[in-house]
């Protein structure tokens, strides 16, 4: 059971899992930066491994901060049940429920990213929204999608959190009608990378419906032919997320602060 009050607790200690939190601030800068943020909404976690004198738990950021001001050190660390065991701050209520439910149900889900970009999150407000293979940027996302069509309303207790990780089922990324977008990797570098051309592919598509001309989608026997290549057979994906924390790191170092 998820003990819902702990959500609110502070401690300051020393910080581990230095790696895990320079790279999910990283994807949070990154994220600010390609205007996928929603105020101060929003949230991004990241499972940190127990290792020797270190506790393992889950890093999330904390409520209240601009993605753009995150740093390696800001970021919250979280036991099983919720509690904050590193960091000082509290953890956004939705944060808390959507994110644990998923991490437990979803082992492999080590990465989870929550938010509101503006084309895919446009794509959830039209009736039975669904990305279409209509750019080649969508067979990198064929057949990983969930959609939920059923809007629970604000995820600020425990049920609406696991009937949300309950609507994944055994796909990697979760489409909300009213809502936002769910995404879960096994990593940082596989999640930034499918969120990238997530974001990507639901523009295309926008910007296509938005000249009123039919949409030219490639059919299903197409795209279940072409995506293997898009997917298990793309050499880009472990060099993405490096490239642009290089990037970052030049231009925004204080992130690894």
């Amino acid at each position: 059971m998820i003990r819902t009050g702990s959500y609110q607790r502070k401690n300051s200690c020393i910080m581990h899992h230095r790696q895990e939190r320079e790279d999910l601030a990283a994807v949070l800068r990154l994220a600010s930066q390609q205007g996928w943020q929603s105020g101060i909404c929003n949230h991004f976690s990241l499972v940190a491994e127990a290792e020797d004198g270190s506790p393992g738990g889950v890093l999330i950021n904390p409520q209240g901060l601009y993605w753009s001001e995150v740093t390696a050190s800001s970021l919250l660390l979280l036991d099983d049940a919720g509690n904050v065991i590193e960091g000082d701050g509290t953890v956004e209520r939705s944060a808390f429920f959507i994110h644990l439910a998923i991490h437990r149900r979803l082992p492999q889900a080590k990465c989870v990213l929550h938010a509101h970009p503006p084309y895919s999150t446009a794509l959830m407000c039209t009736e039975k929204g669904r990305l279409l293979n209509c750019h080649q940027d969508a067979l990198k996302l064929h057949r990983r999608i969930a959609y939920d069509d059923d809007f629970g309303g604000l995820a600020d207790d425990e049920d609406e959190g696991v009937r949300i990780a309950g609507s994944l089922g055994n796909r990697a990324l979760l489409l909300s009608a009213h809502h936002g977008v769910t995404i879960t990797g096994p990593t940082v570098t596989q999640a930034y990378d499918d969120f990238y051309y997530l974001e990507s592919a639901a523009r295309f598509q926008v910007l296509a419906e938005s000249t009123g001309r039919p949409l030219k989608v490639m059919d299903d026997d197409t795209a279940d032919r072409l995506a293997p290549a898009f997917q298990q057979g793309d050499e880009q994906v472990p060099l993405h997320f490096p490239a642009a924390k290089r990037v970052l790191a030049r231009n925004e170092p204080e992130f690894l602060a």
